[in-house]
């Protein structure tokens, strides 16, 4: 004969207990892992767009040359005589300064070895909120051309300076930072995470007569 005896409730109980063990692990090893392939894409997104944006940059400034008999004007305001030899000017909101969030670089794009009337002034200009982003003029001289949008998520308006913290300061030397956030208006975090490309670069130095 067979048996008809139930389940208790102890038995039950125990039961249910074990099954919501069970769902709460592979829960929060689906969260857990979702929120691991969160973070590595926002991390492999920032790299990304930092590299972009420094790479561009390092390739633009390189191609600069130097100034090393007379100052150019720039935006109507003499750049001051101790760096009337650097081959490119940084600003801050428009003004000339030792660091900021925009830099113009003068190119020898004919490659005569100076900067004359036949070459061009390319310009990069830090946008922050609510726009954080980098954009680039590969014309400045020439209104009709369009600008593009280099970088997003950028972070820190000094992404330009004159490098002159070190002991023997090189007059064409500028540092490029460039720091992305996932979500830049928020502070960085685990969730938010950040990263920051740091770069020394050095112009041509050469005479414009």
């Amino acid at each position: 004969m067979f048996c008809k005896k139930g389940f208790s409730l102890a038995e039950i109980l125990i039961a249910v207990v074990l099954m919501a063990l069970v769902i709460l692990a592979v829960a929060s090893v689906d969260i857990t892992s979702r929120r691991f392939f969160d973070t590595a894409s926002s991390e492999s997104w920032i790299q990304d767009e930092a590299k972009i944006a420094m790479g561009h940059i390092i390739k633009n400034v390189q191609l600069g040359i130097g100034n090393m008999t007379n100052a150019e004007v720039a935006d109507g305001t003499s750049p001051p005589s101790a760096d009337n030899t650097r081959g490119f000017y940084i600003l801050n909101g428009g003004n000339l300064a030792t660091s900021g969030d925009r830099i113009q670089i003068k190119q020898d794009t004919d490659k005569n070895g100076r900067f004359d009337g036949t070459d061009k002034t390319v310009e990069y200009i830090y946008q922050g909120n609510p726009d954080y982003k980098i954009i680039y003029d590969e014309d400045l001289d020439n209104a009709a051309n369009p600008t593009e949008d280099l970088a997003a998520g950028i972070v820190g308006s000094a992404v330009f300076s004159f490098n002159d913290t070190l002991p023997n300061p090189t007059p064409n030397q500028v540092l490029v930072t460039v720091t992305v956030r996932k979500v830049p208006s928020k502070a960085a975090s685990l969730d938010n995470p950040e990263t920051t490309l740091t770069s020394d670069i050095i112009l041509r130095a050469m005479s414009t007569n």
